[in-house]
């Protein structure tokens, strides 16, 4: 479960990185630490509005639900769905073919577990800048729109810092941006993004263990901290 992510991108390097301007400039914040437990707005691309920057609901909701979003995430956790249930008839496998997005951020997160003790581990971009991961969307009744990050297997140098699970989010190279939102697009063509190579390079390395408690968040968090007994090497690889 990834329920974390960092967006410590300005307005202006968030408008440069995708090349789009914000729809409603005044709702974006850039956050150290962006918890998914709590009912956090973040920015996304859909492809119904391919050309802007818009508020999103972190933690996907059914088209037509009408309750509090902390309800329904208490009771289904959609922060994140794993690639694997889009071929099944969940309620949200449908999105897949239809509502799209990018949810840009500058990283995110992995936890390593070493005797006993968990870590985390801080995976970003070697330039710092903003990298998009590929997510689903609904629209509610009133307009808003929830979103949720697309989980995949994890690959070689991810299992390395992370060996708690074996899902990563799934890293969309910016090639594929435009073609992630086209529209009219049938599962194969889908399938064909999916599993184009994902060119970044990236880093990844051990930060305080204070990242685990919910209630903390400071600018020095993302730097890092080595431990014994753990990887300690900054890994650079491309997803």
């Amino acid at each position: 479960m990834y329920y974390k992510f960092s967006n410590t991108a300005s307005k202006s390097i968030l408008k440069k990185t995708l090349g789009r301007t914000f729809k409603y400039p005044d709702l974006y914040q850039k956050k150290v630490i962006v918890n998914g437990f709590e009912e956090e707005v973040i920015p996304i691309v859909s492809m119904a509005e391919s050309e802007l920057i818009t508020p999103a609901i972190w933690g996907i909701l059914p088209e037509g639900y009408q309750e509090d979003w902390s309800v329904f995430q208490n009771i289904c956790n959609t922060l994140n769905v794993p690639l694997e249930s889009m071929d099944s008839n969940l309620w949200y496998a449908k999105s897949l073919l239809a509502r799209r997005c990018l949810i840009p951020v500058t990283g995110f997160f992995t936890s390593y577990l070493s005797n006993g003790v968990v870590y985390p581990f801080y995976v970003t971009r070697t330039t710092g800048l903003p990298f998009c991961l590929a997510g689903i969307y609904t629209v509610l009744e009133d307009g808003f729109v929830s979103c949720a990050i697309i989980t995949c297997s994890a690959n070689e140098v991810i299992r390395k810092v992370h060996n708690l699970g074996q899902q990563m989010p799934m890293v969309l190279n910016e090639q594929l941006h435009s073609a992630w939102l086209q529209e009219n697009v049938e599962m194969d063509e889908i399938k064909e993004i999916i599993n184009a190579p994902h060119d970044y390079k990236m880093i990844s390395y051990p930060i305080a263990r204070a990242f685990y408690n919910n209630n903390i968040s400071y600018d020095s968090m993302l730097e890092p901290v080595y431990y014994d007994n753990i990887p300690t090497g900054i890994l650079k690889y491309k997803s």
